[in-house]
């Protein structure tokens, strides 16, 4: 008997694992937002005068209350959609960039405002053909920290097939979905202006970039979050077999990973997502 409740006891603690997964990666970042402080509170509040002292029905007052924080939630949007920065004429390319190449961008930056949803602060990037997009004030900082404490590349976005990188304080595209230290050799060449040996190396090695119906494939298999920790932010395509090694841009040899356990995986020498 005790083997038979044994399924269904490892499948429910599979279920509470994922809620909780999605608990700590959507829900928590979202209430450390203004929206998610401001939608709560209203909840709150809503919930409160109906349930107290209006004694309306408990399925009511939590109906409402969800409506209040749809209220909030468009608000914010409506309010963000309102005050975004305009993009410069260099985020508006629609060039798209061959296989392998690589290249420093003087167009790139971040930079700050404070026109966010009850002004909160917002962050920016933008590239040349990546117009401006938002991050998390925390993830700039955990950029900021990766670039100060290693000498590997910095992935932070993904736009029109390129990815852009900061390195050294410098900021570099590229379109052959490299790796942190792949890229790192590359840059090196680069930057001593070794342009013929930068050439022979994707001559030898040239990049096989991981074909747009993959990568549309493999987010929606892998719900466009890291297979290793769960996050939203910072997602990249990573081989389980390296190309160096044999492996493909088949679907079931890519998978999402961000860009910190992307460098985790470089530095340790792990071979890919969990249960892979």
């Amino acid at each position: 008997m005790s083997g038979a409740r044994h399924p269904s006891t490892t499948a429910a603690q599979a279920a509470l694992d994922n809620v909780g997964a999605e608990l700590r990666n959507r829900v928590l970042p979202w209430l450390q937002t203004r929206e998610g402080l401001a939608s709560a509170g209203m909840a709150a509040v809503v919930l409160w005068i109906l349930w107290a002292p209006v004694s309306a029905p408990l399925l009511t007052a939590l109906l409402c209350a969800a409506f209040a924080v749809v209220i909030v939630s468009l608000g914010a949007r409506l309010w963000e959609a309102r005050t975004a920065p305009p993009a410069p004429s260099f985020s508006l390319t629609a060039d798209v960039a061959r296989s392998g190449v690589i290249q420093r961008d003087r167009n790139a930056g971040f930079w700050r405002d404070q026109r966010g949803f009850l002004w909160d602060r917002r962050v920016w990037f933008a590239a040349t053909g990546c117009p401006p997009c938002r991050l998390r004030p925390q993830t700039y900082r955990l950029l900021r920290a990766w670039t100060e404490e290693s000498d590997l590349p910095v992935f932070i976005v993904r736009r029109r097939g390129r990815q852009c990188w900061w390195w050294r304080s410098a900021f570099y595209w590229e379109s052959g979905d490299y790796s942190p230290q792949e890229l790192r050799t590359l840059l090196l060449m680069l930057d001593r202006d070794d342009l013929q040996g930068l050439a022979w190396e994707l001559t030898l090695h040239p990049a096989k970039p991981v074909p747009e119906a993959v990568k549309q494939a493999v987010f929606q298999r892998d719900g466009g979050r890291c297979l290793v920790c769960g996050s939203g932010d910072l997602i990249q395509y990573t081989h389980v077999v390296p190309l160096s090694r044999g492996g493909s841009n088949e679907p079931h040899n890519v998978y999402l990973v961000c860009s910190g356990c992307n460098r985790g995986q470089t530095e340790t020498g792990a071979p890919g997502p969990v249960g892979s």
